[in-house]
């Protein structure tokens, strides 16, 4: 069902049209969206709202053993000259 629904308008707290829903949900409010559903021919508004906290630490987007492509731009020598002296193979780009 969402999937088929464009989303118009997106509202952060305290912006016009809020008002209601920020005395409603108060901090936990995150954002209104107005989504257009053009099947059923009906407008939507919904939010997000913020239904948990709790400690917790971010997990990492890479690890050590990942691969990570690096684009090296020709004209710098020394940098490519590191690179191969790491081991690391070349991949030419435009």
């Amino acid at each position: 069902m969402l999937k088929d629904m464009k989303t118009h308008t997106h509202l952060k707290p305290g912006q016009k049209g809020t008002r209601k829903l920020v005395e409603k949900y108060g901090a936990s409010l995150l954002c209104v969206r107005y989504r257009y559903d053009e099947i059923r021919g009906v407008r939507l508004k919904t939010v997000e709202i913020i239904v948990e906290e709790k400690a917790g630490k971010l997990p990492l987007r890479y690890r050590d053993e990942n691969t990570v492509s690096v684009i090296v731009a020709y004209t710098e020598k020394a940098l490519r000259d590191r690179r191969t002296s790491l081991g690391t193979p070349f991949v030419y780009s435009h």
